[in-house]
């Protein structure tokens, strides 16, 4: 009698199953993500992934064959899920996450945005049960054989043949060996190595004690800034007396200002040398390396002024035009002029924006880095220092008030209370996606105008992402300003949600006017990010790029991708004709701030500058692009501006003042430092846990 075949009988060891299965995951993260395919990189990338497949195959082939089917099929899947959410999360924020940053946003994702995502995992069924249908056919139909130690022996040296030869290519092409650090970012770790490579990284640097290095020995600010007090004239000289016609009257002007540095008196030496704690005395020794910033001739011009601080959604320099946006086009232009302004993609989305434009760190760990002020005081931020100062304050959100626990870190960050929607926001909102700003401006405006001075910050979202007229309200609420423009229907969709930030800028500039308080407010707009719902993405519905059609050239760079707008506005500006032409980042519209503002801070506690310095231009990126006065560096090579020659000696400082920066970030996120400062300058003990 002939014998059936059973494919139950099917035999296939379980440390071949995992040693297949996640190289083949890892490619297709790569190639359903990438940008840019280069071999090179893939090749990296495919190698490393191979010798943690083999490794953790290693792991599972120690256990009996029962046991190794179901703990390989467990680890498979797992790794499957994480592979298809960290898809589904680069796709729609175009960042990759650690776990902690998933963790934080998943209740939001949930709460705001379930149709979006059910019909995203409904779209990619297909792909989702493809993904998973090798582990079904796994559990289903195949029996473990006992594994032999030749097999063992045959993975280990796999494994560490695969990682020393992944490693070697990594130095070998010298695309991403800098990355090799404990200050890489998460989303760049993955994009270079891997997301197997991406989470041991991150695993690895843990609480941050590992990898806390500061290259202080060969050290040197990228130009040296007096230490010494200096004096020089102020912004203006006003006569005391005026010339009448035939006749000469002495002028008697303001005297000279004498200028100090932007220090709070203290001895990071000698904090450095009393602190027990290893990486806490770095980060001393850090800062006691740093030249800080001096006054100059505009300390103080916002002295005693009304500030109104605004990050808004996916705002860009092409929103702006004179025509379309009149007030937008009149503050951009009129109060301080930037023509080479910078918002880096961090890797934290929204969060993360709003982290570099109020404290000026950068917040390369995903979300963790915003929540972290919760820990400790960071005194710095204009709110704490107009706050100090008796400024009444508050910080408004036309979004629901819990998203990224904004009720708690922003009356941490000086804001005495937060309003959303969901705490009060909602009585002038009316009920849509996205909310208007127009309406939350017009709602907030008169519960502050008559408490001068005052300290205010308002994160918009009516230009969030997607970018249609059915499915965006702000959208469909200006399209009228956009219907006869020459761009795509999705293009044109993101201008006209746009519109709520010139309607309610329209109506804030009529009301201080109106109260005469225009010229004794200063008006600050940044965005968040760029705006990543006009790539392509299935979250967002894009089937291509738009970010190219808006842009109107190809996205090539970050230099081009990040490149938006900055305000600075005030009355008192719009005959001063201030144009900055140099790069400028968000990290230094903090110290910038407190300079014009004139309040008692420390500039080497912030990783941007104060743009009226000495100090030189800096905007840099997470993945280790940079631009300064002299040219911009990406991928390796540095590109000098037309007549500018530099040596490898200045290309090395500049890489390793913006490690130093990113490793100053990092302690201050995972220990709590600004408590450290806080006890050294009221002379209590630190309450930041080790």
């Amino acid at each position: 009698m002939k014998k059936k075949y059973n494919l139950k009988t099917v035999k296939l060891p379980a440390w071949l199953f995992v040693a297949v299965m996640i190289p083949l995951y890892e490619a297709f993260l790569y190639f359903a993500t990438a940008e840019n395919y280069l071999f090179k990189r893939f090749a990296t990338i495919l190698i490393l992934a191979m010798g943690f497949s083999c490794a953790l195959a290693l792991i599972v082939s120690l256990f009996p064959p029962k046991v190794q089917k179901w703990l390989a099929f467990s680890v498979v899947f797992l790794l499957a899920v994480l592979y298809i959410t960290q898809y589904f999360i680069r796709d729609a924020y175009q960042v990759f996450m650690t776990f902690e940053g998933i963790l934080n946003g998943a209740g939001n994702v949930a709460t705001n945005y379930l149709d979006v995502v059910v019909s995203l995992l409904l779209r990619n069924l297909w792909k989702i049960l493809l993904l998973l249908l090798p582990i079904a056919l796994y559990a289903r139909f195949v029996r473990v054989p006992r594994t032999r130690w030749l097999s063992r022996f045959c993975l280990l040296c796999v494994a560490l043949s695969m990682y020393m030869m992944g490693l070697g290519l990594v130095y070998r092409f010298d695309m991403d060996a800098e990355k090799f650090s404990g200050t890489t970012a998460f989303n760049d770790a993955v994009e270079s190595f891997g997301l197997n490579m991406g989470i041991g990284m991150d695993l690895l640097r843990g609480d941050g004690k590992e990898t806390l290095e500061f290259e202080i020995s060969d050290f040197a600010p990228v130009t040296e800034a007096p230490t010494e007090a200096e004096t020089r004239e102020p912004v203006s000289a006003v006569p005391t007396a005026t010339e009448l016609p035939g006749e000469t009257v002495p002028q008697e002007t303001e005297p000279a200002k004498v200028l100090q540095p932007h220090t709070l008196g203290l001895d990071f030496q000698k904090l450095a040398e009393a602190e027990e704690i290893d990486q806490i005395a770095a980060v001393h020794q850090y800062m006691a390396s740093q030249t800080p910033a001096m006054e100059n001739e505009y300390t103080g011009l916002f002295a005693g002024k009304n500030l109104i601080l605004i990050t808004a959604e996916a705002f860009s320099q092409y929103v702006v035009d004179e025509e379309r946006t009149p007030t937008l086009y009149r503050m951009m232009t009129e109060g301080i002029y930037f023509t080479d302004y910078y918002q880096p993609t961090w890797g934290s989305g929204t969060t993360g924006g709003e982290y570099s434009n109020l404290l000026s760190l950068v917040p390369y760990d995903s979300t963790r880095s915003m929540q972290e002020v919760i820990q400790q005081d960071i005194f710095h931020t204009m709110g704490k220092q107009l706050q100090k100062q008796g400024y009444a304050s508050a910080a408004f959100h036309n979004n629901d008030y819990t998203y990224y626990n904004r009720h708690k870190t922003h009356t941490h960050l000086g804001y005495d209370i937060f309003m959303g929607e969901g705490n009060g926001m909602e009585e002038g909102l009316t009920r849509m996606w996205p909310q208007s700003d127009e309406e939350m401006f017009k709602f907030t405006i008169p519960q502050y105008i008559d408490k001068q001075p005052f300290s205010l910050y308002y994160m918009t979202v009516s230009g969030h992402a997607t970018y249609t007229f059915d499915s965006n309200s702000a959208a469909r609420k200006n399209q009228e300003y956009v219907k006869d423009l020459d761009y795509s229907g999705v293009v044109k969709a993101y201008l006209a949600c746009n519109m709520e930030m010139e309607h309610s800028m329209a109506y804030l500039l009529e009301q201080l006017e109106e109260k005469g308080i225009a010229d004794d407010t200063v008006v600050v707009i940044a965005t968040d990010h760029y705006p990543y719902g006009l790539v392509p993405s299935e979250t967002w519905g894009t089937k291509k790029n738009y970010l190219r059609e808006l842009i109107g050239q190809p996205v090539s760079d970050s230099f081009i991708r990040d490149k938006s707008a900055l305000i600075i506005w005030s009355g008192c500006l719009e005959d001063m004709d201030l144009r900055v032409d140099d790069p400028v980042m968000s990290l230094d519209i903090l110290p910038t701030l407190s300079n014009l503002f004139g309040v008692e801070y420390d500039s080497r506690l912030m990783c941007g500058r104060d743009i009226f310095s000495e100090e030189e231009p800096l905007a840099f990126w997470l993945d280790g692009s940079w631009k300064t006065d002299k040219g911009s560096y990406s991928d390796g090579k540095f590109t000098p501006a037309e007549g500018v020659t530099v040596d490898e000696e200045y290309i090395q400082r500049v890489k390793t003042t913006i490690s130093n920066k990113k490793t100053f970030s990092q302690a201050v996120t995972f220990y709590n430092y600004f408590n450290y400062i806080t006890a050294a300058l009221d002379g209590s003990n630190p309450t930041a846990a080790e």
